[in-house]
């Protein structure tokens, strides 16, 4: 019995070093099999949170914000308005879209319109700039008034009180970014 003792003992006390060891030589492995959301910088990630209209989890666009160490959620992907696109395959594939335009400079605002006949949400660095191949972030239902559409997803981010997020420019609307991030309520992400 002691023998066995005295195995596991060196065992975990080995494994504790070797751990140890490892994030001390290799500091970057250690963060990458950690959170993703403990970056030091905004990142956009792919998670699943709770729906509290269905009861269920459902994938997300969340973005970690270093500054208020806590989640945002940007989009809860539920509809299956598209047949070859699952919520989660939505989520997987407009997420790092997020990621790329705020990595370049390009995730200023948050606007819609329509790009090649269907209504989009999409990314801009400034506004009055349109809607287009190369700043889409994603395609709502088709058929669906883009602007209605946008409002009630901002009006879904902001919670409807968390302070002035719109812009306008005419007839278009903007939502800053940035401004957003700072101010969105903050999810709890498992």
């Amino acid at each position: 019995m002691k023998r066995q003792l005295l195995s596991i003992a060196l065992g975990v006390t080995t494994l504790t070093s070797v751990v140890t060891l490892t994030n001390t030589i290799f500091p970057a492995f250690s963060q990458a099999n950690s959170s993703n959301s403990q970056s030091d910088k905004v990142t956009f990630l792919c998670k699943e949170i709770f729906d509290p209209a269905s009861g269920e989890k459902i994938p997300a666009t969340v973005a970690w914000v270093p500054e208020r160490r806590g989640h945002v959620r940007l989009i809860a992907w539920k509809s299956e308005i598209f047949p070859n696109f699952t919520p989660q395959k939505r989520c997987q594939v407009v997420t790092p879209k997020f990621q790329e335009f705020y990595d370049q400079g390009l995730l200023n605002y948050l606007t819609y319109g329509t790009n090649k006949g269907y209504p989009v949400i999409c990314s801009i660095p400034n506004q009055g700039e349109s809607c287009n191949d190369k700043n889409q972030l994603f395609t709502i239902k088709p058929g669906s008034k883009p602007e209605i559409v946008f409002e009630q997803l901002m009006g879904t981010l902001t919670g409807q009180s968390r302070g002035p997020l719109y812009q306008s420019s005419g007839q278009q609307v903007y939502v800053n970014v940035k401004e957003f991030l700072n101010k969105a309520r903050l999810e709890k992400i498992q």
